[in-house]
């Protein structure tokens, strides 16, 4: 039973303090006669009681002062706003290589800083990218087919023809391959191929919808589907390998690896012969191909919601211990390589700035050692204190710099917050020129910006804490730590051998890991659900910290299964009906969803309670519940049928379409229609909302 919370203020402003000085006037001032609100009398008491309430509403909140300066004896700090990341695409000014032996490269260097429009009512968001990207020529070695892959055909080009899928019938999963120097990395480039092709002979397909698969090498015997672009200028005009001549675009993943494919290495693009629909036809003959030219229009590289600032001056040291200097911005990103405090030493004759090393706190620090601690949520940076203990003797944590010496920060990076979740196409303006480049944006909505942690959910954390003693040893002290981790962990669940999918091995951890996508789920965004190495290495390093040396972690993102409903409603009289229908739209995607989306889910019943997080891992979906929901809606009158339909969801593989394209998108995604009254849903799987369907009938 839990420990009862005393509530001192019990006192109430009309009933207990201003009726309880009115009903005392009769017997210390029974001449008093006149109660109405109008005599100065009444006024005082109405006065002071204010004055009391007041007192009693600040007494009431020490024991709430009490508990949070427990928490600081603990060590709670409120956990920094998280950054948002973001995918940006430089575009060069001219396609790579510049002549056929030409090999120059376009450079973006890390740190380059991309920023939105500055409006009137806005500030500019500013993002820096997290690596020097450099744009290289593609260089095509080898050209093989499935069947005869110890033929490359690149020297042979314009000497022989190249049958792309084999000169015998066509054969579904027959595959040719085009192989990039591996000593070239084009991952994240825009590749552009242009074919040169015997005309009219590959017939049979349709041309503007060729059941031809592009893939990508991700390393390891991995293959990953990239789709080609249909942005203005980049479309397909191949025709399915039939036209002339034909130019296509992919824009490759930065997950892209070299691979080995039968002892070859390269790295790899595929197209596989796999018609997916019935009006995409088969190919009567193979395509001929008589020459591939490949370019570079641009490349991709990982950005952050940051501002870098260098060489910022903390002031000079006054000799003593425990000095406390604060960044003139926050909340600061965790720190990277060279970026620490430098402070000023004499070494041999010369003044010289020396770098100092940042720990958690100054428990095992010496005297001697160049130590400093740093607040990311505040800027705040403190050197070791000196500290009396019992029997008198002071005792020096981490060394003091010297009196008179400056010091400096060499660089951090400072933003977070929510603001950096921009739409996809926002971030336009380079705000350095860069040779080469001629224009950059981001394809895909920015996302995993949070906020800095508030102060009632560093409350419920504690227990949480107190309970795991800094050990990672149950699944749900993986768990708590693993969103401790970082504020772009929005949920997690853990599986160990005994309640996984009976997989694991003995002395596995599995963490399956959703990302802080809000915005980009209420946007129907599904790619941001796509857990990047950068944060599955945040993750790893942090519990590294507190796992068993003999625990094996594995971290990875859940498996989706995406969900479309089209239903049938009949509005109530006298409503617009365009309004009941977004209103639908919108509770089915708060229901059927990996996160919360909704902030009042608890007045939507017993189907999303006050604790709803989001689809729980492994529940099944009844249709009966999709009927149940719609039904509750404020403007819906009737219910005539709901049919369901469902596909599995990779997030990277999920690309965001224009709204006038999305609906002939989804027709062409491979949905399954529901036959039962039920989706079973696995224990590792996660429900997410597709396009819905909401039609207004009449009866």
């Amino acid at each position: 039973m839990p420990l009862p919370d005393p509530y001192l203020d019990d006192l109430r402003f009309q009933q207990d303090l201003v009726d309880e000085a009115r009903r005392r006037i009769v017997r210390y001032c029974p001449e008093w006669t006149e109660y109405n609100l109008s005599d100065p009398g009444i006024t005082l008491i109405e006065l002071f009681a204010w004055m009391t309430e007041m007192l009693v509403y600040r007494l009431n909140r020490v024991p709430e002062k009490n508990y949070i300066k427990f928490m600081e004896m603990l060590g709670i700090q409120l956990q920094p706003a998280s950054s948002a990341r973001a995918e940006l695409t430089f575009w060069l000014s001219t396609p790579f290589p510049i002549t056929p032996e030409d090999d120059t490269v376009a450079v973006v260097p890390r740190g380059t800083e991309v920023a939105t429009r500055r409006m009137d009512e806005e500030e500019e968001i500013i993002f820096t990218t997290d690596r020097r990207l450099v744009i290289v020529p593609p260089r095509l070695t080898q050209l093989r087919r499935q069947e005869d892959f110890q033929k490359n055909y690149v020297p042979r080009l314009g000497i022989e023809t190249f049958y792309a899928f084999g000169q015998n019938e066509v054969q579904v999963g027959d595959t040719f391959y085009l192989g990039f120097d591996e000593t070239q990395d084009i991952s994240g480039h825009i590749l552009q191929l242009t074919f040169e092709c015997e005309p009219t002979q590959a017939t049979g397909i349709r041309r503007e919808d060729p059941p031809l698969v592009w893939e990508c090498s991700t390393g390891n015997g991995q293959w990953q589907e990239v789709f080609l672009s249909t942005r203005p200028d980049e479309k397909d005009t191949t025709g399915g390998l039939n036209n002339p001549e034909g130019k296509l675009v992919l824009y490759l993943p930065l997950a892209m690896r070299p691979n080995q494919v039968y002892g070859r290495e390269a790295y790899w693009v595929r197209c596989r012969f796999e018609p997916r629909r019935p009006e995409q036809g088969r190919y009567t003959e193979s395509p001929r191909i008589l020459n591939v030219t490949p370019h570079t229009l641009g490349a991709t590289t990982r950005a952050t919601h940051a501002v870098i600032v260098r060489d910022e001056v903390l002031g000079r040291s006054n000799g003593e211990p425990g000095q406390v200097f604060n960044l003139e911005h926050a909340p600061v990103l965790d720190l990277q390589p060279g970026e620490t405090v430098e402070v000023q030493e004499n070494r041999g004759g010369v003044i010289v700035f020396v770098p100092w090393e940042r720990v958690p706190d100054f428990s095992r620090s010496t005297r001697y050692d160049r130590h400093f601690t740093l607040d990311t949520a505040t800027g705040e940076i403190r050197f070791g204190p000196a500290i009396r203990h019992r029997d008198g003797t002071v005792c020096q944590y981490g060394r003091v710099p010297e009196a008179g010496r400056l010091m400096r920060f060499s660089s951090y990076r400072y933003g977070g917050g929510v603001a950096g979740n921009v739409p996809a196409e926002k971030l336009q303006v380079l705000k350095s020129s860069l040779a080469y480049v001629d224009r950059v944006t981001n394809l895909r909505r920015a996302e995993g910006g949070r906020d800095q942690e508030s102060l009632q959910e560093a409350k419920l954390r504690v227990p949480l804490e107190l309970r795991a003693q800094e050990r990672a040893v149950t699944a749900q002290d993986y768990v708590n730590m693993a969103k401790a981790a970082s504020r772009a962990v929005a949920r997690v669940k853990c599986n160990t051998p005994g309640n996984g999918n009976g997989a694991l091995s003995p002395g596995t951890v599995e963490l399956l890991i959703v990302p802080a996508a809000f915005d980009a789920l209420r946007a129907g965004d599904l790619y941001q659900l796509h857990v990047d190495e950068a944060l599955r290495e945040e993750v790893r390093a942090y519990l590294d910290q507190y796992r068993l040396l003999t625990t094996n972690l594995q971290v990875r993102e859940p498996n989706y299964l995406g969900i479309k409903v089209r239903a049938e409603i009949v509005p109530v009289e006298y409503t617009l009906p365009e309004e009941v229908q977004a209103r639908v739209a919108q509770t089915l995607r708060e229901f059927i969803s990996p996160l919360r989306l909704g902030e009042n889910v608890e007045s939507e019943g017993a189907v999303l309670p006050a604790e709803w997080e989001g689809w729980p891992f492994g529940r099944d979906l009844y249709v009966a519940e999709i009927f149940s929901l719609i039904q509750r809606v404020p403007g819906v009158k009737h219910v005539v049928d709901v049919t369901l339909s469902q596909r599995p969801v990779v997030p990277s593989n999920e690309a965001p379409s224009p709204p006038e394209e999305e609906e002939e998108g989804e027709a062409k995604a491979d949905l399954t229609p529901v036959e039962g009254r039920v989706i079973r849903v696995p224990e590792d799987t996660l429900l997410c909302s597709l396009a819905h369907e909401i039609e207004v009938v009449e009866l």
